[in-house]
C-alpha cells in the first residue's frame, strides 16, 4: 500500500509539473498584449505641407452607445427589429475578431486593435485595466461618461465612468431580464440629463438566452422586440436633435446559442446608426471592421485617436462632416497609421513601398483640394475624392498588415516549457517501463547543484539575449521551470544509469504485446498525427466515432467469431458435419450476443444525436424531449442494478428517487412536460435532491467505513476500497443526470452499458493474457468509449458549445469555483465515469478472483500486490496517453505558428488540450483521496 500511494502522490506531483511546463508553453504562445504603452505618438496633425489645418469640431454634443451582447447581423431585421431598422441613417456590418467573447471585443472596441488570443481566459476574471482608450482620452479632456450594463467595462475602466451601475453578476446567465430591465431605468434617467458627453448601455439578455436555450428560443424574438423599444426611446428622447446613437453587437452568436469561435455568425455584428442631422439614410450594408470603429468615434468626438489603434474610418459615419474635415480625418489616421508601420517595419519598408506612394499622392491631392478652396476658383469635388481614395487604401493596407503582424511569439517562454513537457513526458515514460520505487533522488549536493545550475543558465542566457525577462514575478517563474528542467534532467540520467548496470534483458519481454493492443495504440497514434490538420481538429468528433466505433465492431466480431468456432467444433458428429445442429447453434449464439449489436449499432444513432436534439428541443417538441428524457430515466436505475454498481435495495430506491426530483426539477424549469404547473417549486425539488443525493453519500461511506474497522483482513480492505470507489461512480452519474440536457441523460446509461459490455468481452477472449495486458487492453477501450462519449455530448474544438447554463443549476449568483466544477463535471463527464467504472471493474475483478475457492493461500495473500501494480499501470499508462498528444500537439502548435487558421482552429484546440490535463490531474486526484481513504 505504501508504495503504491507513493508512487500516485509521485504521479501527481509528475502531472502538476506538466501543466505548469504547458502554461509557461502557452504563455510564451499567446502573449498578452501591453496596453499600457506610452502614447508616444505626436497629437492631432496642423498643417500639411505648409498649409494650415483646421481640426473638425465635434457635430454631437452627446453620444449614445447600445451593446447588445451577441446581437449578430441577421438578429436586426425589419421583422424582429422594425423601428430600430427602419429609421436608421446607415446600416452598416463590423467584423469582429476571434475570439468572439466580450472581454477583448470591448478592448477592440475602445482601442482599435485587436485583442490577443488569451484573452478569452482573462474575460472569465474581466480584472485586466486598460491604460489607453477612446474612455481615456475623454477623461483626459473631462468629459463626462456614464455607464450601465457588464461589469466587465467597470473593470476595465474603473475611474474612467463618472457614474456607473454594473450589473451585479454578468456571468449569471439565468438572468434574462432583470439585469436589462436595470440597464433601461438608468437609460431613462439619463435621457433627461445633459451633463454627459458618453452613454453607453451593454444588455446582456439576449447572450443569456442564447446560452441557456439556444438560438429557436422563443425569448429572442421578445428580446430583440425589447431592444428595439430600447432604441425607440432614445430617438424620441427630448434630446435626441443632439445625439449620436449607435446600436451594435459585441459579438454574434453560433445557431446552437454559444460564441467564441469562428462562424460566420459569431464573427459578423450591425451597427445601427441615428442621429438628429441624418442627411439621407442608406439601406445598403457595408461591411468594417469591429476596430475601425475606435477612430471614426475619436474623429467624430474631436479627440486624438488611441496610441494602440490600428482600424481604418468607416466613411458613412462621417458623411455629416463638411469634404474639407473629412480629407482632414482620412489624413490624421493615415498620419497614424504610417508612423505605426515605420516603426514597426522600419523607415527603409515603408520608403520602398506603395505605401509611401498613396500616401504621397494622397498628400498631393489634398493639397490642391485646399489651396483649390482657399482660391475658390473651381469645383475641387475631384481633389476630394482623389485624396479620399489613396488615403483610405492606404490605411486599409497598412491596418492589415499591422493586424497580422501583431501575435509575437515569446520563444524563450516557449522553449523553457517545451522543455520541461518534454521532460516530465520522459520521466513518466521511464518511470512506467522501469517500475522503480525509487523515483527520485534527493540530498543537500543535489539541491545545491540544482541551484547552481539553474542560476548559470539564467545568467548566461540573459548574458547572450536568450532571456530577457523583467518583473520579480517573471523571474521567479522562469527560474522554476528551469530548476525543473535541471532536477528532471539529472533524475532521469540517474535512473538510466542504474538501470543500465542493472539490465538484464528480461524488461524488454514488457514491450511484447497482444495484437489487438498494439492495434489499438496505433489507432491513438494515428488519431494524435490528425491534428496537424486543421479539418481533423473541426471534425475531431468523426475521427472518434469512427476509430471508437470500428474497435468496438472488431471486439464484437472477435467474439461472435469466438462462440462460432465452438458451435463448428460441436458440430461435429463422428465426423460427419451435421447442418442442422450447426445452424441452430449458430442462430442460438447469435441470439446470444445480439444485445452487443445492438449497443455498437446504437452508435450511429448517438453520433446524430446533436442533430436530433437540434429538432426536439423546439418548444413544439416538448413531448417526445419528455419521453425521451423519461426513458433515460427510467433506463438509469435499472442498468446501474444490472451492472452492481448498486447492489442492495435500498440504494436502488434512493438512485430512482434522484431520476425522479431530476424530471421534476426539469419539468419546474419548463424543459419537459408535467401534469400540472409547477413552475414555483424550481428550489424545492433541487434542494430534496440534494438532500437525498448527501444522504446516500453519507450512509453508504458511512457503512464502508463501520465495515472496514470491524474486520481487518486484506478481503475486507479490498472489499472497502471497492465499495469506496463504487460511491464516487455514483456521485458522478448521479451528478451528470442532473447537469445533462435532457437529451443527453441517455448517454449516462449508455455508458455505462458499453463499458460493461466491452469489459466482459475482453475477459472472456483474453483468458489467457496477463492480468497488466488485460487491463491495458481495457483501458484503451475506455480511452475510445469516453473520448466518443465525451463529443456525443455535444462537444467540440471551439468554444462555442461550452454549454455554461449546468453551472448555474441552484445558483442564484455568479460563483466562479462551483459554476466552474460543474462545467467541468458536466464537460468530461464521460471521462471523469469512464476512468472511475475502470477501476471499479478491475478491484471486483481481483476480489473476484481472490474469492475463488480453487486458489491457494498464497495466490489469495498475493492478490493485494498484484492490485496495487495494476492500479499503477493503469493509472501510468493512462497518465501517458494524455501526456503525449498534448506534447505532440504543442510540437504541432509551434510548427503551424504561421498557419492561416492558427488563431480559429489550432489555438482553441491548445487550451482543450491544456484543460485536458488539469481533468486528469483531478482525475487522479480523486483517486488518490479514495486510496488514502479506504486504504488498499
Amino acid at each position: 500500500m505504501e508504495r503504491k500511494n507513493y508512487s500516485i502522490i509521485f504521479l501527481l506531483w509528475m502531472i502538476a509539473s506538466f501543466i505548469y511546463g504547458a502554461g509557461i508553453f502557452l504563455i510564451g504562445f499567446f502573449p498578452i498584449n501591453n496596453y499600457s504603452l506610452v502614447n508616444d505618438l505626436e497629437g492631432r496633425p496642423q498643417s500639411l505641407d505648409g498649409v494650415k489645418l483646421v481640426a473638425p469640431t465635434k457635430l454631437y454634443k452627446q453620444t449614445v452607445l447600445v451593446v447588445v451582447d451577441a446581437l449578430r447581423s441577421d438578429f436586426a431585421t425589419p421583422a424582429t427589429m422594425p423601428f430600430s431598422y427602419n429609421n436608421a441613417c446607415s446600416h452598416l456590418q463590423l467584423r469582429v475578431n476571434i475570439p468572439t467573447v466580450t472581454l477583448p471585443r470591448i478592448k477592440s472596441l475602445t482601442t482599435g486593435t485587436i485583442s490577443n488570443f488569451i484573452d478569452i481566459v482573462l474575460n472569465i476574471g474581466h480584472v485586466e485595466q486598460l491604460s489607453d482608450s477612446l474612455l481615456h482620452r475623454l477623461h483626459e479632456r473631462n468629459e463626462t461618461a456614464v455607464f450601465a450594463g457588464d461589469r466587465t467595462w467597470k473593470n476595465l475602466f474603473p475611474k474612467q465612468f463618472k457614474r456607473f451601475t454594473a450589473n451585479t453578476d454578468s456571468f449569471f446567465v439565468n438572468d434574462f431580464y432583470e439585469g436589462d430591465k436595470n440597464v433601461t431605468e438608468i437609460l431613462c434617467k439619463e435621457l433627461e440629463q445633459t451633463d454627459w458627453m458618453l452613454l453607453v448601455l451593454h444588455y446582456l439578455g439576449l447572450d443569456h438566452i442564447g446560452h441557456v436555450e439556444g438560438t429557436e428560443s422563443p425569448k429572442i424574438p421578445l428580446k430583440l422586440k425589447e431592444m428595439d423599444d430600447v432604441v425607440q426611446k432614445i430617438y424620441k428622447a427630448k434630446h435626441f436633435h443632439d445625439q449620436l446613437v449607435l446600436v451594435t453587437g459585441d459579438h454574434g452568436m453560433k445557431d446552437g446559442g454559444g460564441h467564441g469561435g469562428s462562424t460566420t455568425a459569431e464573427m459578423y455584428v450591425p451597427i445601427l446608426a441615428y442621429n438628429g442631422i441624418c442627411i439621407s439614410k442608406s439601406y445598403r450594408s457595408k461591411t468594417y471592421n469591429q476596430i475601425d470603429l475606435a477612430p471614426t468615434l475619436a474623429i467624430l468626438w474631436s479627440i486624438e485617436i488611441p496610441s494602440m489603434s490600428i482600424g481604418c474610418l468607416i466613411p458613412e459615419l462621417l458623411r455629416e462632416y463638411s469634404l474639407e474635415d473629412q480629407l482632414y480625418a482620412y489624413y490624421y489616421n493615415s498620419l497614424h497609421l504610417i508612423k505605426k508601420a515605420t516603426r514597426k517595419f522600419g523607415s527603409e519598408y515603408v520608403d520602398s513601398s506603395a505605401l509611401a506612394k498613396w500616401f504621397e499622392a494622397g498628400k498631393s491631392a489634398h493639397k490642391q483640394f485646399l489651396l483649390a478652396k482657399l482660391n475658390d476658383k473651381f469645383d475641387n469635388a475631384f481633389f476630394f475624392e482623389n485624396a479620399r481614395v489613396h488615403y483610405l487604401r492606404l490605411s486599409k493596407e497598412i491596418s492589415d498588415q499591422l493586424a497580422a503582424t501583431l501575435g509575437q511569439f515569446d520563444y524563450e517562454l516557449i522553449a523553457i516549457g517545451l522543455t520541461l513537457t518534454t521532460l516530465v513526458v520522459l520521466h513518466t515514460v521511464v518511470l512506467f517501463y522501469v517500475k522503480n520505487q525509487r523515483s527520485f533522488i534527493y540530498g543537500k549536493v543535489l539541491c545545491l547543484s540544482v541551484i547552481l545550475i539553474t542560476f548559470s543558465a539564467y545568467k548566461w542566457g540573459n548574458y547572450q539575449g536568450y532571456i530577457t525577462i523583467t518583473g520579480i514575478g517573471a523571474t521567479v517563474s522562469v527560474l522554476l521551470a528551469l530548476a525543473m528542467n535541471v532536477y528532471f534532467i539529472i533524475n532521469i540520467a540517474n535512473i538510466l544509469w542504474t538501470q543500465f548496470y542493472n539490465f538484464t534483458g528480461q524488461q524488454l519481454q514488457q514491450l511484447s504485446l497482444p495484437s489487438q493492443i498494439w492495434w489499438l495504440t496505433g489507432c491513438l497514434t494515428f488519431h494524435t498525427l490528425s491534428l496537424a490538420s486543421s479539418s481533423f481538429i473541426e471534425m475531431e468528433s468523426k475521427t472518434w466515432h469512427y476509430l471508437g466505433s470500428s474497435a468496438l465492431i472488431l471486439l464484437a466480431v472477435q467474439n461472435f467469431y469466438a462462440d462460432l468456432c465452438r458451435t463448428y467444433k460441436t458440430a461435429f458428429t463422428y465426423g460427419d458435419f451435421n447442418y442442422v445442429v450447426f445452424y441452430k447453434d449458430l442462430i442460438r449464439s447469435f441470439l446470444k450476443s445480439y444485445s452487443t449489436w445492438l449497443l455498437v449499432g446504437g452508435l450511429l444513432f448517438l453520433e446524430r444525436l446533436n442533430v436530433f436534439a437540434f429538432s426536439i428541443n423546439k418548444e413544439n417538441e416538448k413531448i417526445l424531449l419528455s419521453f425521451f428524457f423519461v426513458a433515460g430515466l427510467i433506463i438509469y436505475p435499472i442498468c446501474l442494478r444490472q451492472q452492481t454498481i448498486i447492489q442492495s435495495h435500498k440504494e436502488f430506491v434512493f438512485c430512482a428517487i434522484t431520476a425522479i426530483l431530476v424530471y421534476c426539477y426539469r419539468s419546474s424549469k419548463g424543459a419537459v412536460l408535467f401534469v400540472f404547473d409547477i413552475s414555483c417549486c424550481v428550489n424545492i425539488f433541487l434542494t430534496m435532491f440534494w438532500i437525498v443525493l448527501g444522504m446516500y453519500i453519507l450512509i453508504s461511506l458511512t457503512f464502508v467505513i463501520i465495515n472496514k474497522q470491524s474486520r481487518i483482513s486484506q478481503q475486507s480492505s479490498r472489499t472497502s476500497v471497492e465499495r469506496g470507489f463504487k460511491v464516487l461512480l455514483n456521485f458522478l452519474l448521479t451528478i451528470s443526470i442532473l447537469l445533462h440536457k435532457p437529451h443527453n441523460v441517455l448517454l449516462v446509461t449508455y455508458l455505462v452499458c458499453i463499458l460493461s459490455m466491452c469489459y466482459k468481452i475482453c475477459d472472456k477472449l483474453e483468458r489467457q493474457a496477463s492480468h497488466n495486458h488485460k487491463h491495458l487492453q481495457k483501458l484503451l477501450y475506455t480511452i475510445f468509449i469516453g473520448n466518443m462519449f465525451y463529443f456525443y455530448q455535444g462537444n467540440s474544438n471551439s468554444f462555442a458549445t461550452i454549454d455554461l447554463n449546468p453551472g448555474y443549476i441552484g445558483q442564484s449568483t455568479y460563483k466562479p469555483l462551483i459554476v466552474g466544477i460543474f462545467v467541468t463535471l458536466n464537460m468530461y463527464s464521460a471521462q471523469f465515469i469512464s476512468f472511475v467504472f475502470l477501476i471499479v471493474h478491475i478491484l471486483n475483478y481481483n476480489n473476484d478472483l481472490s474469492n475463488k475457492k480453487e486458489l491457494n493461500s498464497q495466490i489469495h495473500s498475493n492478490t493485494n500486490t498484484n492490485s496495487n501494480e495494476q492500479i499503477q499501470f493503469i493509472l501510468y499508462f493512462y497518465t501517458l496517453s494524455i501526456f503525449v498528444p498534448v506534447l505532440i500537439y504543442f510540437s504541432l502548435l509551434l510548427f503551424f505558428r504561421y498557419h492561416l487558421f492558427i488563431y480559429s482552429v489550432f489555438a482553441p484546440k491548445a487550451l482543450y488540450e491544456y484543460y485536458r490535463v488539469i481533468v486528469l490531474f483531478l482525475t487522479l486526484l480523486l483517486t488518490t483521496i479514495n486510496f488514502f481513504i479506504f486504504e488498499l
